[in-house]
């Protein structure tokens, strides 16, 4: 077996292997593009091929490695309107960790690649978190289940036994009126073009990319709605628009296509890009551990504390029944037990004893 260097970055591979039931020993010869840690990693991928025979995926594929199949599966999900710029940045982080492993030996790469997420500590110096190391699982098996539905790949190796989820705990975290006073202030003093989107996301519950897309067409003046053709849960979805946003979407410009926009110096108009006015803007605030997602959960809790039925908020919120609701209302308990209210008992009929004073 050798690696030989036949050009800039590419290298000639010749893999013989002895393979049980066969006489004589099988040999691969191959030319790979790379660098040599690369070439010396696909060797090994090809003796490992041969030695289980090729039985992860079919002869006739065209997905060689892993690069290949993620390319596939974001194509598929860009033409299902399903692919949101969040999930595409982690998609792409982990196309540029994992893309060059070949499909036949992914399941060990990805196995030690998920046991050094697990293991080592961010640059931070701070344990990575459930999702962090779930995340990346949930699209690497996503992506092989798309290869099996293709009939590229006979089987998916990401299996929930070799690669568990690792329990999440769900975030609690609720800005004071102080953190949202001062989160607001900041908003409209140094990014002023956010200061709608965040103010409607602090009263009803969306997600970033629900909002970012939406487009003129989908605001109904008479109902006072936003429509959301399409979700996360694949259901449509209808918002409320709260009282105090009324005078923004009445005061539209004609020429804007947007629901929530930005004006660049042309005077043109653009969708809105969050993140970074975002994350300027919470530190301006002085407020830390708050994520955008979060006033998600705030809206949640908020909208129930006013008294609206929990089915109302799952279906504002996008959820096909009200079991997510408890993983986003954040209530303290004491304050919880003091609110309350009991309906008038009769005491004759539950036989209950009048209390007059304390016992001994």
């Amino acid at each position: 077996m050798s690696v030989k260097k036949v050009g800039i970055n590419k290298w000639r591979i010749v893999v013989s292997v002895r393979v049980k039931g066969k006489p004589y020993p099988v040999v691969r010869k191959e030319t790979f593009t790379g660098t040599k840690t690369e070439a010396e990693c696909r060797k090994a991928d090809i003796v490992r091929e041969l030695k289980s025979g090729g039985s992860l995926t079919q002869h006739n594929s065209s997905i060689r490695t892993f690069r290949d199949a993620v390319k596939i599966y974001a194509e598929k999900l860009r033409m299902e309107g399903k692919l949101s710029p969040s999930h595409e940045r982690k998609i792409i982080r982990i196309e540029k960790d994992l893309g060059h492993i070949r499909v036949e030996a992914f399941a060990e790469y990805f196995e030690s690649y998920r046991r050094h997420l697990i293991n080592t500590p961010t640059v931070g110096g701070k344990k990575r978190r459930p999702a962090t190391i779930n995340r990346p699982t949930e699209i690497v098996r996503a992506v092989f289940n798309h290869l099996v539905a293709l009939e590229r790949v006979l089987k998916n190796p990401i299996t929930k036994i070799r690669f568990p989820k690792i329990k999440e705990e769900s975030r609690k975290r609720y800005l004071t009126q102080g953190e949202r006073l001062a989160l607001f202030n900041a908003i409209e003093q140094h990014r002023p073009h956010i200061l709608p989107i965040i103010a409607f996301m602090i009263m009803v519950p969306c997600r970033v990319s629900e909002l970012t897309t939406a487009k003129r067409l989908q605001y109904c003046h008479f109902d006072r709605t936003i429509f959301i053709p399409t979700s996360k849960a694949d259901i449509s979805i209808v918002k409320p628009i709260p009282p105090p946003l009324y005078g923004y979407f009445d005061s539209l410009p004609e020429g804007c296509g947007w629901l929530f926009y930005r004006v660049d110096e042309a005077g043109k108009y653009h969708p809105i890009f969050l993140r970074k006015a975002w994350l300027f803007c919470l530190k301006i605030a002085g407020i830390a551990d708050f994520r955008i997602h979060d006033l998600r959960h705030m809206a949640v809790t908020d909208m129930l504390k006013a008294g609206n039925l929990r089915e109302f908020v799952a279906l504002v919120a996008g959820w096909k029944s009200t079991d997510m609701i408890n993983n986003y209302f954040d209530q303290d308990q004491r304050q919880a037990a003091s609110g309350v209210t009991f309906n008038h008992i009769n005491a004759e009929t539950y036989r209950l004893p009048a209390v007059t004073g304390a016992r001994r």
